[in-house]
């Protein structure tokens, strides 16, 4: 069994398989072996590696995902209604974790959360983008309207 520590202290055990669908935590545990001591991730707090767990327990014998992945980001209908269901979460949840994932370095996951997050933002305008994700908006007027003029160049 391998050990982890989240941000916060809670300690999870996962057996080799859910843990080596992070690589970070495979590089880890290549280089140092299983001890008995937790591998501390101070950038994943409990809450958030509850989450991981579950995708990683419930993904650790899916051969897709370790051989050749499809590309769920060119044909979202090969996404598992899991899946599907695993990402019903609030905003900043779901950033959490895919933040979390990408510290964990599990592509998969990253892969469908940032699917996720497109299919939201696709309908959504600018402005409710910002809102949303406060994304603060610095740009001047001239550089906005710079912008407007190079994207109509692109046309």
């Amino acid at each position: 069994m391998i050990r982890l520590q989240s941000s916060d202290g809670r300690l999870f055990a996962v057996d080799e398989k859910t843990g080596f669908m992070s690589t970070l935590i495979k590089d880890i545990v290549t280089d140092l072996g299983v001890t008995s001591e937790p591998i501390p991730l101070p950038n994943v707090s409990g809450e958030i590696l509850v989450e991981i767990v579950r995708y990683c327990r419930y993904h650790k014998d899916d051969a897709r995902l370790s051989s050749s992945v499809p590309d769920i980001l060119q044909d979202d209908s090969l996404i598992e209604a899991w899946d599907r269901k695993f990402m019903l979460m609030n905003d900043g949840k779901m950033l959490r974790v895919i933040s979390a994932a990408d510290y964990l370095n599990i592509e998969p996951l990253v892969d469908l959360g940032c699917l996720a997050v497109a299919k939201i933002i696709r309908t959504l305008s600018v402005e409710e983008i910002r809102q949303r994700y406060n994304v603060v908006d610095d740009f001047t007027p001239e550089q906005r309207e710079q912008i407007k003029k190079e994207l109509e160049r692109m046309k």
